[in-house]
């Protein structure tokens, strides 16, 4: 039985991941990464901190329908139901948020500060006082960082089916996403409009020099 080495892994690029022997011998490709959508992955980011949250939340919704049952004249077997589907629904957070910190675990504390002041927000905003939010260098560092947080979720078994089949069930996510969306479609409106703003000036600029 041989051990295996990782090598060669970049986890900004869709790429193969290449491992080979500790004896140095037969490179392998074990398995090809498959790219997420960037933005599940984006709300899965500003998901994470709030899992918790949202499962004791569940708890006091199952015990208040539990209390209530007595006045609810729905059928049994729809209460029983909803009782069931909350339950899955904590299973997969709790699952979720397990996995989440076994992403959260593999990165530096330079890559946690960048997260949490896009995604979880948990550190006072005095921390941040300094920092860069605005150079090109900053953006370019987000989205690298969330390719890395797409590989490493990858590892997890969490993917665009795994997402798509048990996330966009619950209201949480859902609107998360949403919210993603907009948040994107809002970002390239800006970026279109500040590149049609620099081509006006240059032309005027031209103008002038002329």
């Amino acid at each position: 039985m041989f051990g295996f080495l990782a090598v060669n892994i970049d986890y900004t690029k869709g790429e193969d991941i290449y491992f080979k022997r500790i004896d140095g011998t037969d490179v392998q490709v074990l398995y090809r990464r498959i790219e997420m959508n960037l933005n599940y992955v984006k709300t899965l980011l500003y998901a994470y901190p709030h899992v918790l949250m949202i499962t004791e939340q569940i708890d006091d919704i199952v015990m208040r329908k539990a209390l209530s049952s007595m006045r609810d004249f729905s059928p049994c077997i729809e209460q029983c139901e909803k009782i069931i589907n909350l339950t899955e629904q904590k299973k997969l957070l709790i699952d979720f948020k397990i996995k989440g910190d076994i992403v959260v675990s593999k990165m530096t504390s330079c890559e946690l500060d960048m997260l949490d002041y896009k995604y979880f927000k948990q550190k006072p905003k005095e921390y941040y006082s300094d920092f860069d939010a605005k150079s090109r260098s900053y953006f370019r560092r987000q989205v690298s960082l969330v390719k890395k947080a797409n590989a490493l979720f990858e590892r997890q078994g969490i993917c665009n089916e795994w997402f798509e089949k048990y996330c966009l069930k619950i209201s949480f996510f859902f609107e998360l996403l949403r919210r993603v969306i907009e948040g994107e479609k809002r970002n390239k409106k800006k970026k279109i409009n500040s590149k049609c703003t620099v081509k006006l000036d240059k032309s005027i600029l031209h103008k002038k020099s002329a």
